[in-house]
């Protein structure tokens, strides 16, 4: 039984490690285009309208509504570099989790429960940004497909564990 969760745990840990391993490339690949710089300097021009009393809801200006809706359509800068950093940081540590579960050491249920708690954040704070004309997945979606397989991978990390000593207090 034990070898079966750790070949789930192997098979689920390729999946989810790598989607969270490639999300950094992936969010890189939809933001190479966006100016961060340009976006701040937008974003301080739209304030001062604001502080002077000019409702830019109600604004006919052409220009100030694209600034809006390029305002609106890029993700947060901290949300693109945290994302994409912690993406890796999950993918190295569910390789750990599976390290250490092989070697039926009691740190795997922490390791596990980190890698769960760290891929859940992963998921909430990856930005949501819309398909491009040759772009691949969702960036939000592959951060969920990460969290369910790495989910399963630290459930039978966890699991595999547990069948370890339940099988050598059965023997003592």
């Amino acid at each position: 039984m034990r070898v079966l969760a750790l070949v789930f745990m192997v098979l689920a840990f390729l999946v989810g490690g790598g989607s969270a391993g490639m999300l950094k490339v992936n969010i890189d690949s939809r933001t190479e285009g966006i100016d961060y710089g340009l976006l701040e300097k937008t974003q301080k021009e739209i304030d001062d309208l604001k502080k002077s009393g000019v409702d830019i809801t109600k604004s006919e200006d052409p220009q100030l509504k694209q600034n809006l809706e390029i305002l609106e359509k890029a993700p947060a800068k901290w949300k693109v570099t945290s994302a994409g950093i912690l993406g890796m940081i999950v993918s190295l540590l569910s390789f750990v989790m599976v390290i250490v579960a092989f070697m039926k050491k009691e740190i795997v249920t922490k390791v596990s429960m980190l890698v769960v708690a760290l891929s859940l954040l992963l998921w909430v704070i990856t930005p949501d940004i819309e398909a491009g004309a040759y772009s691949g997945a969702n960036p939000k979606a592959i951060a969920l497909i990460s969290l369910v397989a790495l989910l399963i991978a630290s459930g039978c990390a966890f699991m595999s564990y547990k069948l370890h000593l339940k099988k050598s207090q059965a023997t003592s």
